[in-house]
């Protein structure tokens, strides 16, 4: 009966100490062992990329305030507002085009576009960013995985 009763309370313990991946987004950093609190840090100023397809790979420029996207493809340049909501969440703003060398139309509502960002699977080379937008329905998740630069891109930006 003692055993069945230490491993009742053993398994009750442990389920209560684990942290689901929800409640560790809204976890605050504080509470995070000093390596993953470096690994978030390294993710908020930085420089790193992400494909989308059709359009090919969008270079990003990221500091506490602001993030650049820049398409390889066509050379365009957008600016967006960021501002930190968690250690784990943002919301991206469009601000300006700043170049747009080939003319491409853009969609409309793109000055108003809002994006509310989640940081998940968090990791050295790569997080992936979960993602709902005013350009699409409210419930529609984009997911969108970021990566560290490699040799192969080249330099990211030099802003």
């Amino acid at each position: 009966m003692y055993k069945a009763l230490l491993l009742g309370l053993l398994s009750i313990v442990s389920a209560c100490t684990k942290v689901s991946e929800e409640n560790e987004l809204a976890t605050p950093i504080a509470h995070f062992s000093a390596e993953k609190k470096a690994l978030y840090q390294s993710w908020r100023n930085t420089q790193c990329y992400y494909e989308e397809r059709p359009f090919g790979i969008f270079l990003v420029n990221r500091n506490d305030t602001m993030q650049e996207e820049f398409i390889k493809t066509n050379g365009m340049l957008v600016e967006f507002d960021i501002e930190w909501q968690t250690d784990t969440t943002y919301i991206l703003s469009f601000k300006r085009l700043i170049e747009n060398p080939q003319g491409t139309s853009l969609p409309d509502g793109l000055d108003t576009l809002v994006r509310k960002c989640s940081m998940k699977q968090v990791g050295q080379t790569s997080y992936l960013e979960a993602a709902t937008s005013n350009m699409t329905a409210h419930t529609d998740t984009i997911y969108t995985t970021y990566h560290r630069p490699d040799k192969k891109l080249g330099p990211v930006m030099s802003r």
